[in-house]
């Protein structure tokens, strides 16, 4: 199989490309699977709509390759989607946000593998509401907040009987974050729960500076504020939180020990993102033995694959042939400290009701323009 990538670049996260790539190849080693060729193109921060096709034809025409993936958002997709379909190949989507509206369009040449960080967003926030905390405040950077996850939290927030209080939006220069607005905000008595949503550096400087703050409130966490890779460098203060995650390093399975063992095994650490690409790795192993029986790809291999199910690190991961994402379990964590007095994940578990916020977001009408970003989150 000659596989195609289509990858970005990141200033946030610099290991990105290699976390991606690297667990491809691991998912492909963990299978057994030797005889593939990775033909792999960088797409920068994904918004070149004329680069992306460029580099979507030569894969196409002059490589040969027998299917596409990529790591981009669901508007450039639809960019490169009628070459696709035109060479009769597939395109495996890699993204972290997740699903929306099902009445958006689909496309038979195209598959979403997900991390449904929307999902675990909202889950988060309808928990600190059903925990007797209705007002919520929303706290995120400015780059956080151009994306799906701010319209995912307060969806979980006022559809269960909430309200939100607060939007605070830190500096998009960690060096000008001032966090006095916040403050105003949860002193004012209006709010019961603060909701975090940051990623990188800035996720970081928040854990060490929330408790700190005059007023705090009951700290709830948006995905990217539990990273394990960022939090093994945050100091222990003691600060209780808690939120969701689709994967953590704790989780106890031999398809989860088998994944770390094989990032160890490339000199890499298991995160997030080299979940996806290792998951990846699995989910085309399954494609690769349908193009071994027929010796070409056909448009019956993307609709085996729309209903594919595998168990892999984080449980058992499904594709929806009706919206073409994949989905998977959604684990409650809170915060704790090592031996070391720096931070983890603590008292995981998986949340037993997380498939009706999946329900939820997929009975919703669009509701037009809801993100201002166009780059690929956690690419800038």
């Amino acid at each position: 199989m000659k596989l195609g990538v289509l990858i970005p670049h990141s200033s946030l996260y610099p290991s990105l490309a290699f976390d991606v790539v690297e667990g491809i190849r691991a998912g492909f080693a963990s299978n057994g699977l030797a005889e593939v060729t990775l033909v792999i193109e960088n797409i920068g921060l994904g918004l070149d709509t004329e680069q992306l096709r460029d580099k979507t034809q030569k894969l196409l025409l002059q490589d040969g390759v027998d299917i596409i993936v990529s790591l981009m958002n669901r508007r450039t997709v639809e960019t490169i989607v009628p070459l696709v379909a035109g060479a009769n190949r597939l395109l495996l989507v890699l993204e972290t946000l997740g699903e929306f509206f099902l009445d958006l369009p689909r496309h038979p040449a195209v598959l979403f593998h997900s991390l449904q960080f929307c999902l675990s967003t909202r889950l988060t926030a309808r928990k600190a509401v059903q925990n007797g905390q209705k007002g919520v405040i929303q706290a995120c950077s400015f780059y956080d907040a151009g994306y799906l996850q701010g319209y995912a939290l307060s969806q979980g927030v006022v559809p269960n009987g909430g309200h939100m209080v607060q939007y605070f939006v830190s500096s998009h220069k960690p060096q000008e974050v001032t966090f006095d607005a916040l403050v105003a905000g949860m002193q004012s008595g209006e709010g019961q729960a603060v909701v975090a949503l940051y990623a990188g550096d800035m996720a970081s400087q928040f854990l060490q500076a929330y408790p700190t703050l005059p007023g705090r409130l009951p700290l709830w966490l948006g995905p990217m504020l539990l990273e394990e890779t960022m939090l093994r460098n945050v100091p222990y203060t003691g600060l209780e939180a808690q939120g969701h995650t689709p994967w953590s390093l704790q989780l106890d399975t031999p398809e989860n020990a088998a994944f770390i063992g094989a990032m160890q095994q490339r000199g890499r650490q298991a995160n997030l993102l080299s979940l996806l690409g290792y998951e990846a790795g699995l989910i085309l192993t399954f494609y690769d033995g349908l193009l071994r029986q027929t010796g070409y790809p056909g448009a019956e291999h993307a609709s085996a694959l729309a209903q594919y199910t595998f168990t892999g690190p984080r449980g058992a991961v499904t594709f929806d042939p009706e919206t073409r994402y994949s989905f998977g379990p959604q684990y409650r964590a809170t915060l704790a400290g090592t031996e070391a007095e720096y931070t983890q994940l603590a008292n995981l578990t998986e949340e037993p009701d997380w498939q009706q916020d999946r329900a939820m977001f997929l009975a919703e009408p669009p509701v037009g323009q809801h993100t201002g970003w166009n780059n690929i989150y956690l690419c800038i």
